[in-house]
Formats: C-alpha cells, sequence, structure tokens
C-alpha cells in the first residue's frame, strides 16, 4: 500500500486512490497509530530517496505521504491526493514517537519547501495555505502530546527556526507559530546556558534530551485533537465499480476485449 503511494506518479489512479482511503480509514484508529511507531523495518528495497538501514513502520508512513504531498502540490495538484496524505499525517500526529532524524528532516522540510512556494505563488495560494497550516497543526500536536519523545523534532525545529519567520504575523498561522515559539524559546535559553559546552550536534541533542522533560507544556495553547474521517462520495459506485472491473480484467483468467473496456 505504501509503494503504491511512494510511486504515485507510475500507479493507476483507481488503486493510487484506493490505497490511500486504506491508509485514511486506518489512521483513524489510535491504536494502529501507536503501534506503527513500534514496528520497526530493516532496508526497505523500494524506499529509493536514502538507504534507510532501520526505520519504525510509522516513519515510513510519514516519509512517503510527506514526499507525496510535496510532490502533489508542486507538480500533479491532485487535491484529493494531498488532502489525503495530510489527513492521515493528521490523525497520526499525536502518537509520533521516537522520529527519525530524517523523518524529522523531511516533516519540517516539507513546511520549507511550501513556505518558499508560497511566498512566490500567484495560483493555488489557498491549496498551499492549507496545506502549511495542517503541516503545523501536525508538529504542534506532536509536541503537545509526545514533545519528550521527540527530541530529533525540537532539534530539527531548532535548526531550521528561520523559515517560521514569516508566518508569526501572517493571521492565518500566528496562534500555531506562538506555541512553536514556546518551545523554541525554551529550548534556545536551555542550549544557550550551556554555550561553552555546546560544540556539535551530539552536544546540543543531548542537552535537549537532558531538558525535555522539564519542559512546561502548560505554556501551549491548546488546539481541537485532530481528527479526520473518510468521507463516502455521494455517488461511489461511480470509483469502486470501475476499480473492481480493472481488477477482474487484470487478475481473472477470463479473456476480456479491450477495446470494450474503458480505462481510468
Amino acid at each position: 500500500m505504501l509503494q503504491t503511494i511512494y510511486h504515485a506518479s507510475d500507479s493507476t489512479c483507481h488503486h493510487m486512490y484506493m490505497s490511500l482511503i486504506i491508509l485514511l480509514i486506518l489512521t483513524e484508529d489510535s491504536v494502529f497509530n501507536k503501534t506503527v511507531h513500534n514496528i520497526i523495518l530493516k532496508n526497505v528495497p523500494w524506499y529509493t530517496d536514502r538507504p534507510l538501514p532501520e526505520l519504525s513502520l510509522g516513519g515510513l508512513v510519514i516519509l512517503v505521504t510527506t514526499r507525496t504531498v510535496q510532490y502533489n502540490l508542486l507538480k500533479m495538484r491532485d487535491e484529493y491526493l494531498h488532502t489525503n496524505c495530510l489527513a492521515a499525517l493528521a490523525n497520526m500526529s499525536s502518537q509520533f514517537t521516537h522520529l527519525h532524524p530524517y523523518v524529522c528532516q523531511r516533516l519540517v522540510g516539507l513546511f520549507e519547501i511550501l513556505a518558499k512556494t508560497y511566498t512566490r505563488a500567484k495560483q493555488e495560494l489557498v491549496a498551499i495555505e492549507r496545506a502549511l497550516r495542517i503541516i503545523l497543526e501536525v508538529i504542534n500536536s506532536c509536541l503537545c502530546n509526545q514533545l519528550v519523545h521527540n527530541t530529533n523534532l525540537v532539534y530539527t525545529l531548532l535548526y531550521k527556526k528561520n523559515i517560521f519567520d514569516s508566518f508569526r504575523t501572517n493571521p492565518a498561522f500566528q496562534d500555531i507559530i506562538n506555541n512553536l515559539d514556546q518551545v523554541l524559546e525554551y529550548f534556545s535559553s536551555k542550549i544557550e546556558n550551556e554555550m561553552e559546552t555546546c560544540r556539535d550536534v551530539n552536544t546540543v541533542l543531548n542537552i535537549v534530551e537532558k531538558t525535555a522533560p522539564q519542559w512546561p507544556s502548560h505554556r501551549l495553547q491548546k488546539f481541537p485533537e485532530l481528527k479526520f474521517k473518510y468521507v463516502e462520495e455521494e455517488k461511489p459506485e461511480k470509483f469502486f465499480i470501475p476499480y473492481v472491473w480493472s481488477l477482474i480484467t487484470k487478475y481473472s483468467n477470463i479473456y476480456w476485449q479491450p477495446s470494450q473496456i474503458k480505462q481510468c
């Protein structure tokens, strides 16, 4: 399923949409969202963006969905595709645990890329703004619920904190950016207090890990829980019937006249 979504540009539209529907339905279950971070994968051969010897299934879901959102918003512009990926990310966000550094980089990196597009875009502004808002809500949800278990994300946010500068005065993002600033200011002050010994990545990360348990979570403004559900279209048969027939013609041992079959 994730492999199908990963190869979005090569997959048939029906197979792609079905995979997204299944993923979104799965992420409606909090037990699923928690369990995927406890399942460790070794060397996923079809994920070719970067070699990852070890990664949680939850981390892989985040990588695939963020990649799809970026590719779709910048190239394909299929609203259904990125909307469902963002919804799945949002559903999972409160259960993000021990995210791999690369996963954190891709999540924050998605915001950075879309932010650059947003500042110079003349079209698709509404779609990009909505995506940016949801990504911020995903990050915020993770920090509100699992900050102590996601120090790699805190480190990535500290490293990339300048990408939020232009959004602090934007009414569409101010409230949630304020939450991120609370986190950034707290950990920045802790790092500055030990600046003399703070010389490399590991030192900074160690300070973040050491001070995370003392983080005063009451500083953060409370937002509604992120929950998205799959809503069936008004006439779902228009999607499901062609999809089912495409599977029948492809995998059954019966010959079908191709010219008489309407393809996706």
